[in-house]
């Protein structure tokens, strides 16, 4: 894995610190760029108009050109960072708050220290950039991120005619949204109350015997399990956030290796996208929950099939809007998102 190359300090504002302590967020990881993606707008030429003796004389104005049609603006464009910056500059100089800067962000850490090269999701408005998962509703979107459902539609980049619109695997961006905060793991089990001590017997003479052998110890409580297993040991390069929806696994030289169903269940899903997931596995559990496994190099299940705990339901990749080799792996309890950490063993 390439290592960057410089850290950059640079002053940011307290606001921007004390969010960044908070949220750590980006629903969608998209390809590295060299450079920042220039929005191109054409401007209108303006033209004269025809003089009168051009006119009288019935002469064409051979100055006069239609106007131009303005490009369209992108929804969220990349920025590589650069010697100097910092996130209030950047925020500054795309006309975004700096906190949509960090919550677009997870990978920032620090509002202080940005590194050089690393490339940052920028949206075009104070939103956050989200793609849209099996079972997603613009209603449902808007009252999770407390907006409602115009301000998505009427957001042009968005190239929503109506609510209904909405696929799995569309990339949105929802303007005004605020990350909420994460949910709580589930609670532990409640330890064991220790045993009571039998009472000491009355005195008695001393009798010259063998001496009673110690009871065995209480054993220690089991470690309470959600029934969900790592479909894929290796370390954490994205934690969940409030627009992050899952963990990333990082598969960084191990390209190909077999990714395991956390639980038993019916897959729902197993598609391919050449943008967000990629190529993507949902399995359906019984206790009503699914998991979802995104950026496969292949898909080894077809929809409909049932498959066990462990079992491998494809193989690790990079496919879709992607960095590197990783695993992303979401839980859905409810059709609410929640934190794998808190449920893995």
């Amino acid at each position: 894995m390439a290592a960057y190359p410089a850290l950059v300090s640079g002053a940011a504002s307290a606001g921007v610190a004390e969010s960044a302590a908070s949220y750590i967020s980006p629903p969608v990881v998209l390809s590295t760029t060299s450079s920042i993606l220039v929005r191109h707008q054409t401007e209108a030429r303006a033209t004269d108009a025809p003089s009168a003796t051009a006119a009288t004389a019935g002469t064409p104005d051979a100055t006069a050109t239609p106007d131009a049609t303005a490009a369209p603006q992108p929804a969220f464009s990349t920025y590589t960072i650069q010697p100097g910056d910092t996130v209030s500059s950047i925020a500054a100089s795309f006309g975004v708050d700096p906190n949509y800067i960090l919550w677009n962000n997870p990978g920032v850490r620090d509002a202080d220290m940005l590194l050089v090269g690393a490339n940052l999701l920028i949206p075009s408005v104070n939103g956050l950039v989200y793609t849209v998962t099996l079972g997603d509703t613009l209603s449902d979107l808007a009252a999770f991120y407390q907006i409602d459902v115009q301000s998505i539609t009427a957001y042009a980049p968005n190239k929503l005619s109506s609510p209904d619109d909405v696929i799995e695997g569309m990339v949105l961006v929802l303007p005004g949204a605020v990350p909420p905060p994460p949910p709580p793991p589930p609670p532990a089990a409640a330890p064991k109350a220790p045993p009571v001590a039998a009472p000491l017997p009355a005195y008695q003479p001393a009798v010259v015997s063998e001496p009673a052998s110690e009871p065995d110890p209480e054993p220690a409580p089991a470690r309470a399990s959600s029934g969900y297993i790592w479909p894929f040991y290796a370390s954490i390069s994205q934690y969940f956030s409030g627009s992050h929806h899952g963990i990333d696994i990082d598969g960084f030289g191990r390209y190909g290796a077999t990714i395991s169903a956390a639980a038993s269940g019916t897959v729902v899903l197993a598609a391919y996208q050449d943008y967000g997931y990629g190529n993507h596995v949902i399995i359906q559990h019984a206790d009503g929950s699914r998991t979802l496994y995104a950026h496969l190099s292949e898909i080894w299940v077809s929809q409909g099939q049932y498959v066990t705990q462990g079992q491998g339901i494809g193989a690790l990749g990079s496919t879709g809007y992607s960095t590197g080799p990783h695993l992303h792996f979401e839980i859905h309890i409810g059709g609410v998102p929640v934190d794998p950490l808190g449920y893995l063993p």
